[in-house]
């Protein structure tokens, strides 16, 4: 999956979950400074995103997860391995 495809896609996650409009999310978003989401929220996005890309984060992995790009990343190492 491209890059550009898994940011939008993360981006609806984050909108589903929290309310905040896609379009105002930018792609270099951090999700407490530039979001202002709280440690449940971003457990339930992290929840729902690796049901949306089938794929299973460590928990270290997840708590250095801190933005958009960090998300997308984490998601193309893990497609990577289980493709």
């Amino acid at each position: 999956m491209h890059p550009v495809a898994i940011r939008n896609q993360v981006k609806t996650v984050i909108a589903n979950v929290t309310g905040i409009a896609v379009e105002s999310i930018s792609d270099s978003a951090l999700f407490v400074d530039d979001l202002g989401l709280d440690s449940l929220a971003i457990l339930e996005i992290a929840v729902d995103v690796e049901k949306v890309f089938k794929i299973r984060a460590s928990d270290d992995e997840l708590q250095k997860v801190r933005s958009i790009q960090d998300s997308v990343d984490l998601i193309l190492q893990h497609s990577c391995v289980e493709a």
